[in-house]
C-alpha cells in the first residue's frame, strides 16, 4: 500500500506528526509512507526511518514574480505525486481545513481522509472523520493526527503514544559542541532559556530570566544559554526577539551567553537544535522550539499563560519523559521572579 500524509504546518506541528508516522509504519511495515510538506519544515522529516519518500514545495508569502515561480513549482510537485498513483491520501491536520483538502484532492489518490465538520459532506473525501466537539479541545494534537488513521487502521482504545521523533545530524551536534567549546561549556553541564515573540503574555520577564540563570549557577555551576531569532517585534511576517534580547542582555550577569540565530536551516536553526539537544534542560514559551526541546535528551519546561483563550497545554504541551510544563493565568510575568526554582530542583 502507498500512503501520502500531507501537512501545511510549521516546525513544531510537523515535529508532532511524527507518532502518526511511527505507527502507520508499525501497521504496514511493508507500505511506502511519503510526506508532502513545505521546505522551510520538511528538513524535519529527513532521514526519518518511518518516511520512504519526502516531497517538499516552495510556500510564497507575498504575490510577485518569486511568489509565481514557487506556485509553479508546486504544481510541478504535485503533478509527479498524482503520477505515483498513491492508494491513501490524508491531510493531517488537527482540524478541518479547506486549503488542506483543496491540495488533498489535487494528489488523486484512491482514498482520502481528512477532518470534516459534524453534519458535513465533503465532494471528494471518500474517508471522512467527523471533528468532535469544540474542534477537539483537551485532546492533544499528536492523539488528534492519529485519529485520522482510523479508516485504515483498527486502534486500540488505550493507546500508547509514541514520543515525537526528531535526531539531528551529527554535523549540527559538532557545530553545537564547537559553540560550547568556545564559551567554556559542556554538554549537559548548562540550561537553554529561549524567548518568544510571537506571545508575550508566555514570555519570561528580564527579572525572572536572570533570576533563574544565578540560582541555577548557584545551585548546579550551570550556566545558561539564551536563545533567540533576530528581528523585530513588529514583523508581522518574521518577528523577533532583538528588542527584548537586548533588554535582558544590558548589564546581564557572565552566567547569562547568548544565542542569536534565525530559524532558518541553512543559518541558523542546526545549531540552535544542537545546542538544544545537548542541554540539561531547556525552558521556552509554547513555540514549534519548545517541541523540539520536549524530544531532545534534557526535555524542556514549557511556559503557557490565559489558557482559557490561548493554546492550552492539554492540546499543546510538551510530549517527553524529561518534559513539563508551567501554566499562568494571564502571563508568566506575574508568577514572580522564582516561579522556575521548584522545576529546576531535580536537574
Amino acid at each position: 500500500m502507498k500512503i501520502i500524509i500531507l501537512k501545511r504546518d510549521k516546525l513544531g506541528d510537523l515535529l508532532l506528526t511524527t507518532p502518526t508516522l511511527q505507527l502507520l509504519k508499525e501497521y504496514f511495515p511493508s507500505s511506502t509512507v511519503a510526506v508532502i510538506a513545505p521546505q522551510s519544515s520538511a528538513w524535519i522529516l529527513k532521514d526519518n526511518p518511518f518516511v520512504d519518500e519526502l516531497y517538499s514545495y516552495p510556500k510564497p508569502k507575498t504575490f510577485n514574480l518569486k511568489s509565481l515561480i514557487s506556485l509553479f513549482k508546486q504544481l510541478i510537485i504535485f503533478l509527479k505525486i498524482r503520477h505515483e498513483h498513491f492508494d491513501v491520501a490524508i491531510a493531517a491536520g488537527g482540524e478541518f481545513s479547506h486549503r488542506a483538502v483543496k491540495r488533498l484532492l489535487w494528489l488523486k489518490a484512491k482514498r482520502t481522509i481528512s477532518f470534516v465538520p459534524k453534519n458535513k459532506i465533503i465532494n471528494g473525501i471518500s474517508d471522512p472523520v467527523v471533528e468532535t466537539k469544540n474542534g477537539g479541545k483537551g485532546c492533544h494534537e499528536a492523539l488528534r493526527m492519529i485519529e485520522l488513521l482510523r479508516p485504515i487502521i483498527q486502534l486500540k482504545k488505550n493507546l500508547s503514544l509514541p514520543p515525537p521523533y526528531f535526531h539531528p545530524p551529527q554535523d549540527w551536534l559538532k557545530k553545537a559542541e564547537s559553540f560550547l567549546t568556545k564559551h567554556g561549556l559542556q554538554k549537559k553541564k548548562y540550561i537553554v532559556f529561549g524567548l518568544g515573540a510571537r506571545r508575550e503574555k508566555k514570555q519570561a520577564s528580564r527579572e525572572q530570566i536572570i533570576e533563574t540563570a544565578l540560582y541555577v549557577y548557584k545551585k548546579y555551576q550551570m550556566k545558561t544559554i539564551l536563545v533567540w531569532t533576530p528581528g523585530s517585534k513588529n514583523n508581522k511576517d518574521y518577528p523577533g526577539d532583538d528588542e527584548l534580547a537586548h533588554i535582558i542582555l544590558k548589564g546581564a550577569p557572565k552566567e547569562i551567553i547568548p544565542l542569536r540565530l534565525p530559524l532558518d536551516l541553512t543559518i541558523g536553526v542546526n545549531l540552535t537544535i544542537g545546542v538544544i539537544w545537548s542541554a540539561r534542560k531547556s525552558i521556552f514559551p509554547d513555540s514549534g522550539l519548545m517541541h523540539f526541546a520536549a524530544a531532545s535528551p534534557g526535555g524542556v519546561i514549557g511556559l503557557f499563560a490565559e489558557t482559557n483563550i490561548s493554546p492550552h497545554p492539554a492540546q499543546w504541551g510538551p510530549l517527553g519523559i524529561n518534559s513539563s510544563y508551567i501554566e499562568a493565568k494571564k502571563t508568566i510575568k506575574e508568577l514572580g521572579a522564582t516561579f522556575l526554582h521548584r522545576e529546576l530542583n531535580h536537574l
